[in-house]
């Protein structure tokens, strides 16, 4: 059998096998519930079926399952005797799951001779997302837009070169694009979620409300089980918060979006949890006590702190809860550290929201100032980030006027 993407002949003599792998590969690209039960069922086809194998090895892995690396065992075993292109994939996807930092170059080179490799090329992109630094926006759209042109009309690319496009300024490119894959593919989390994006980049909450309201009910049953389903309902929150919803937007939260409740993994958990709660203390000055989950989930990301995605949002919650003396001590951790741009950014940004935090507004905006355009970029994360950190500014510039 061929792979649909890849046009490429598949190792395995189960066409069923094949047939439920690519349409596990559609689920892992679409954010979408039962990857991992189209793997099992590939591989209980085929347990030598070397594509399925990795795929599984990498959901493991993400899920932090105890079977992950015999899954990564058997897939390098029966890659030995798959095609030259299927041992390139997962010796790309493994190289780029145990350290992307360390294989940037290496998997950037085996894109360009592997264009068509989506899996890979999304891996890649959503980490430059967060790790990729000041030139992130131009490096990812770039590989998107070098994809092999058979994918230009695939849902799963049309949906990230929206969100690449979007994320780097040219917002009605990127919503036209979303709104393409969103015909193909309308049940997919990762489509609707990137359309969100597209959405709050062009400044659209009420079209938010509208859109996401109405494809959460009619796409709830499949969605709800899915790793990214408590951040879709964070953007409809975010939305309804814009709107001036506020108790409609809490409520919203607390149900789907809070560390208590969200299926989303941690660093996305950190993010939606750090921003609603810093955007509601920006916007009331009022201070709310965490709850244990949101202390938990602190508390596992304080050894991170030198990274300013992470500095950002830890000091958020710490801001929101009134707690200056937790803001202190991530100040003098980062300080602790060997000092370089990114420690130093993160420093920055927890400088200036605890002056914020103190009432010293001033002093809050001057600091801000200090953080160019590309150093916001380099915090991590999508536009979302950027425009807390625009939101924080100009709160203090408010409040010291």
């Amino acid at each position: 059998m061929i792979d649909a993407r890849r046009a490429q002949p598949l190792t395995t003599d189960r066409p069923e096998a094949a047939e439920a792998y690519q349409r596990a590969v559609d689920r892992i690209l679409g954010s979408e519930t039962g990857a991992a039960e189209a793997l099992d069922e590939a591989l209980a086809l085929d347990g030598q079926f070397a594509l399925a194998l990795a795929a599984r090895h990498m959901l493991a892995k993400d899920a932090k399952s105890a079977d992950a690396n015999l899954f990564k065992e058997r897939a390098l075993a029966a890659a030995e005797a798959a095609q030259p292109w299927e041992r390139a994939h997962v010796c790309a996807l493994f190289a780029l799951l145990d350290d992307p930092y360390a294989h940037l170059a290496a998997t950037e080179a085996y894109i360009a001779a592997h264009p068509s490799d989506l899996l890979v090329i999304s891996q890649l992109c959503g980490y430059l997302i967060f790790y990729g630094g000041a030139r992130k926006l131009e490096r990812v759209l770039h590989i998107m837009e070098s994809v092999d042109p058979r994918l230009q009309e695939d849902w799963a690319c049309l949906a990230r070169l929206g969100f690449a496009a979007s994320e780097a300024g040219d917002r009605d490119r990127g919503r036209a694009l979303v709104e393409r894959a969103l015909q193909q593919r309308p049940q997919a989390l990762y489509v609707i979620h990137s359309y969100a994006h597209v959405l709050h980049d062009h400044g659209r909450p009420e079209e938010s409300l509208d859109l996401l309201g109405h494809w959460l009910t009619e796409h709830r049953r499949s969605a709800e089980g899915g790793a990214m389903y408590g951040h879709v309902q964070w953007h409809l929150a975010l939305a309804e918060w814009q709107l001036g919803l506020t108790e409609q937007a809490w409520q919203r939260y607390a149900q789907y979006c809070a560390p208590e409740t969200t299926r989303c993994g941690p660093v996305l958990t950190l993010a939606d949890c750090g921003g609603f709660l810093l955007r509601e203390y920006l916007r009331t000055g009022a201070t709310r006590a965490v709850s244990p989950a949101v202390s938990g989930l602190s508390e596992r990301f304080s050894g991170m702190l030198s990274h300013p995605f992470i500095a950002l949002h830890l000091a958020g919650i710490q801001a929101s809860a009134g707690d200056r003396a937790a803001l202190e001590q991530s100040r003098a951790a980062i300080a602790a550290k060997e000092s370089s741009d990114q420690t130093r950014l993160a420093l920055r940004l927890i400088d200036a929201i605890g002056q914020f935090a103190e009432g010293r507004y001033a002093d809050a905006a001057d600091t801000l100032k200090q953080v160019s355009a590309d150093q916001r970029i380099s915090v991590g994360g999508s536009r979302v980030e950027r425009m807390l950190i625009d939101l924080l500014e100009a709160r203090a510039v408010d409040l010291a006027t």
